[in-house]
């Protein structure tokens, strides 16, 4: 077996290196154990060898060295010069002084050891020393010093571990093949399963179990892995239907179908209609019953509009109580229609909910495709725009996609876009149209209008942007400016002396209700200067609606406290109006263009306009009328009582400095007239 850089990186190479590593290990260490033991046993044996022969030396030694004979102790030393191995010998008296020696003088200088040297010194040197006592008639003499040849036991010693480490090479070599087997049973379990593993992950195929065989910890490794496979595929599907499905109905959701519509679309020739279906008035349910009701009312409807399925169809809950039916191969409106009549119909019996009877009605958007949309997301978006329509007209509408629907949210788009810049760039102002004091027949103020002047597309009707302005959140922006400009214009007027001209200025409900606002109206008049009492805001009747009495009251005597008038708007046009009149401390009450029109004595119309400025005065409230137009309308207001009006029969909304001639004009006209005012 090579090694190729995928083995030697492998589970397989690091385990045939690992067994091949230890074996080497093992058979070094063997070795070396065994070699010193055989060592340390050659070397005592040599060691009691020179010790005997020391001994007999010794002997022989005694007399000489006891007298000094240094003759006589060379003869001796020179018969051991006969026995093998010695090095050198040495006969030395009790003061360690040499009496005779032989053998090379400059051993004891550099190779000498003492006796008690460690095997390895001995072995580093070559030479084993031995002492031995020269003793004569019991008494200590001298000293016999021997230096052993132990060079064969060195080259021994080197021969045994070179043998030992070819051995130990070869054995290691011989532990890659022997180690295959251990390799399969281990890396091949290992290997299936990162393969296996591998294939999951490319695929996101977790249904499969992996089958392998194996032993041991390998198995219970095996056996895990097939238990998280599994664990994952539940967990997946779990996943999968809370991505594709509803939790409450079991319905497909809006990703399912809208993947359902982009498979549909995706084929040449499909035909279908698509249906919106969103159930009235289901906060008002939810809000009162509760959502477990709202929840088991929207699972009920579920049921009953899926039993009248057209043929292929499938329904969806697209989030709250909008459903979205699919409906192949309708291909024309009273296809569609038919098959809405059988969905709807599903829902005229009432609902029973625990005690509760439920009436369900539903609004739906109609989409024809291809006729209406091309593609899914176009699906959806028609869908919208068609129950928006819907919905618009009132409870339980229908409404078919058409063209216009787009045309007018797109046109809606510009005019928000446009009136964004307007504002940055100051093309919007302020036009003023008198209000004159039927008494005296002079201007007592005016009413601040809005005006949009487009660079390019000239004027642009309140009707267009007053709406878009409320719907998209910039009713406040607006009204702060314009709330401005009046004040500003009005202070300009009193400090050109016309003292008796206020300024009314409309104020939205989202306007009024914001946090501030009432902070906003002081830092204005603080800026401007204009005293508050030339200021008055007209308030709607949307104001009350949802909101606690309390509230309004405080607000309306805020007003109060800092001087400024408010006036109680288009009065009759909305809620129960009367109802609040009593409690709210508003200073003027505005009578709508609908009870001034066409007013003549003896009609039912003026019998109210009679009504309404009875009780505005019973209330302490002055009345003013806007809209009129004749002589026969003012004369109307003036016999009844009407303090102030306004109209086109004095003049239309004017720019400021336009206003301000034609309101000295209608003032000069008063006093050359003596008060009377006429058309």
């Amino acid at each position: 077996m090579g090694f190729n850089e995928p083995f030697k990186n492998s589970i397989g190479g690091k385990i045939s290196r690992l067994v091949a590593l230890s074996v080497l290990s093992a058979m070094i260490l063997l070795a070396v154990f065994l070699g010193f033991i055989q060592i340390k046993e050659s070397v005592n044996q040599k060691r009691a060898a020179l010790q005997s022969t020391a001994f007999i030396y010794a002997s022989a030694l005694a007399d000489d060295i006891d007298q000094k004979n240094r003759l006589g102790a060379q003869q001796v030393l020179r018969s051991i010069a006969r026995v093998p191995q010695i090095l050198y010998a040495a006969a030395l008296d009790t003061d360690g002084a040499s009496i005779a020696s032989m053998g090379n003088i400059t051993f004891l200088a550099s190779d000498q050891v003492d006796e008690h040297a460690s095997l390895l010194q001995m072995l580093t040197k070559g030479n084993l020393p031995i002492a031995v006592d020269i003793v004569r008639g019991g008494e200590n003499v001298g000293k016999l010093v021997l230096l052993g040849d132990i060079t064969d036991i060195r080259s021994q010693l080197l021969w045994t571990t070179l043998t030992t480490f070819v051995a130990a090479i070869f054995a290691s070599a011989l532990a890659f093949p022997i180690s295959a087997p251990l390799r399969i049973r281990i890396i091949t379990p290992i290997v299936t399963l990162t393969n296996a593993m591998q294939t999951m992950r490319q695929t996101r195929a977790f249904s499969k179990t992996t089958v392998i065989e194996a032993e041991g910890e390998t198995r219970v490794l095996v056996d895990t892995f097939n238990s998280m496979i599994g664990d994952i595929h539940h967990r997946d599907a779990a996943l999968q239907k809370l991505a594709y499905f509803d939790p409450l109905t079991g319905l497909p959701n809006r990703v399912n179908f809208q993947r359902l519509l982009e498979e549909h679309l995706a084929e040449k020739a499909s035909i279908a209609a698509v249906f919106l279906l969103d159930i009235d008035n289901f906060h008002a349910i939810n809000d009162a019953m509760g959502h477990s009701i709202g929840d088991a009312l929207l699972m009920d409807v579920a049921a009953r509009l899926n039993t009248e399925l057209p043929e292929n169809g499938l329904i969806a809950r697209l989030g709250g109580d909008e459903f979205a039916v699919f409906a192949p191969g309708l291909a024309t409106v009273p296809e569609a229609q038919l098959a809405l009549a059988k969905l709807i119909s599903s829902l005229y019996a009432p609902i029973q909910i625990l005690g509760h009877e439920i009436h369900v009605a539903m609004s739906s958007g109609v989409v024809l495709v291809p006729e209406h949309a091309a593609n899914a997301t176009e699906v959806q978006r028609h869908l919208d725009l068609a129950l928006y329509d819907a919905k618009k007209s009132g409870v339980g509408r229908t409404c078919f996609f058409r063209k216009e629907l787009v045309d007018s949210l797109n046109e809606e788009a510009a005019l928000v876009k446009g009136l964004r810049t307007a504002l940055a760039n100051d093309h919007i102002t302020a036009f003023f149209q008198p209000i004159v004091n039927l008494k005296s027949g002079r201007v007592e103020g005016f009413e601040s209008l809005a005006r949009w002047i487009d660079p390019e597309k000239g004027h642009i009707s309140p009707g267009k942007f007053i709406p878009i302005a409320e719907k998209s959140g910039l009713i406040s922006t607006l009204g702060k400016h314009i709330l401005r400009i009046s004040c500003e214009h009005a202070k300009r007027w009193h400090a050109a002396g016309r003292d008796n001209w206020h300024v009314s200025v409309n104020v939205s409900a989202a306007q009024i209700l914001q946090s501030g606002f009432i902070d906003q109206v002081r830092k204005i008049l603080h800026e401007t200067q204009l005293p508050p009492h030339l200021l008055c805001l007209e308030l709607t009747e949307s104001l009350f609606v949802g909101k606690s009495m309390v509230i309004v009251q405080k607000m309306l005597q805020e007003f109060r406290e800092l001087g400024i008038k408010t006036s109680l708007d288009d009065f009759g046009t909305g809620y129960s109006s009367l109802s609040y009149l009593e409690h709210l401390p508003f200073d003027k009450l505005k009578i709508d263009r609908a009870f001034v029109k066409d007013a003549r004595q003896g009609s039912k119309n003026t019998e109210l306009l009679k009504g309404i400025i009875g009780l505005a005065h019973g209330l302490g409230m002055t009345v003013v009328a806007e809209g009129a137009e004749t002589s026969a309308e003012l004369s109307v207001l003036q016999y009844y009582g009407a303090d102030a009006v306004q109209g086109y029969i004095f003049a239309k909304p004017m720019p400021f400095d336009t206003a301000t001639i034609n309101a000295d004009l209608i003032d000069q006209k008063a006093m050359m007239q003596g008060n009377r005012i006429t058309g």
